[in-house]
């Protein structure tokens, strides 16, 4: 792969991170949302299976496989919006290597002398 398409990949996935990182933070905003798959489902539900495991009546007539793949679809869904709010934030706020900061340190500084210059 060359260095352009790479570039472009991952400028690509850049602002997928973005986009998602965004629709999720307006998601999290949402007193629906929250209801029904913050409070509902990430927590009532899986608290509600979690006390299931140990009631004899599960355990006896094979029903806990049942169980078990409610908090295993919880557990994936907690974790792929982590990973989005992770790439958002990787997205938005990159952590730059010593050279990176440096050249931006220059150019802020830059940026700063034209605009003293400019006054004066």
């Amino acid at each position: 792969m060359s260095n352009s398409a790479q570039d472009e990949l991952i400028t690509e996935s850049m602002e997928h991170a973005v986009v998602l990182g965004e629709a999720w933070k307006r998601l999290q905003r949402n007193g629906d949302f929250k209801k029904v798959i913050t409070e509902g489902f990430l927590q009532e539900k899986v608290l509600a299976s979690v006390s299931l495991l140990a009631v004899p009546q599960i355990k006896d007539k094979g029903h806990r496989p049942g169980v078990i793949e409610d908090l295993i679809a919880a557990s994936n869904l907690k974790y792929y919006l982590q990973m989005i709010e992770q790439y958002y934030e990787a997205a938005t706020s990159p952590i730059l290597s010593d050279e990176e900061e440096a050249e931006l340190a220059k150019l802020e500084a830059e940026e700063a002398n034209d605009q003293l210059n400019g006054l004066n």
